[in-house]
């Protein structure tokens, strides 16, 4: 960890032991990278996107919106960027069992590392802007209050939460149709 950042692995820990049951949707890459390392990425409620630069939020705002389940979206800050207007889209439904993590590393992660130049974006701004519930955090002890926080307000909380660019090794499966359908499926079927 450098530059007073959180750790994201840590993070993406804490989002697991604090919310053992959500379904986590997690951004095309890194973020999909980074949760396939920490828990067992034939986890049924990952819901890992691929090609989906700009739509994880929207896809979990529709997820949350279809299930009383918690849902949390690991979204990434170049992947926000290319779609801001998702926060309002956000607002004007709020679900309560929505929580939105932006990791902000300043990079394109998943692409090669570009530099976003989005240093003066205040996403956090942007979100409380929109009408939501927002905080950025810079370590990791601080982001597991915030996630904590936000799971038990009402309402979505957009944690903007700093951290340094990785790249993992895990990779999650490939087969979108099954990760779609084994989400899906874990969310519809009732256990006995």
């Amino acid at each position: 960890m450098t530059d007073g950042r959180a750790n994201q692995y840590a993070c993406t820990e804490s989002v697991l032991d604090i919310t053992p049951d959500a379904a986590v949707v997690s951004n095309l890459g890194v973020a999909s990278y980074v949760l396939a390392s920490v828990s067992d990425p034939k986890r049924a409620r990952n819901f890992y996107q691929w090609g989906s630069m700009g739509v994880t939020t929207a896809v979990g705002l529709g997820l949350a919106l279809s299930t009383d389940e918690s849902v949390t979206v690991l979204d990434g800050d170049g992947s926000l960027l290319m779609s801001l207007g998702v926060l309002s889209t956000v607002a004007r439904y709020d679900p309560d069992n929505l929580t939105v993590v932006i990791w902000a590393n300043d990079v394109y992660g998943t692409t090669g590392g570009q530099s976003l130049q989005a240093s003066h974006t205040d996403f956090a701004g942007i979100a409380e802007n929109s009408g939501l519930n927002a905080v950025t955090v810079q370590d990791t002890e601080a982001f597991t209050g915030a996630y904590r926080d936000a799971t038990e307000s009402a309402g979505v909380t957009v944690i903007v939460c700093h951290v340094d660019p990785v790249d993992p090794d895990a990779r999650p499966s490939f087969d979108f149709p099954y990760i779609a359908r084994r989400a899906r499926d874990s969310l519809t079927t009732e256990t006995s």
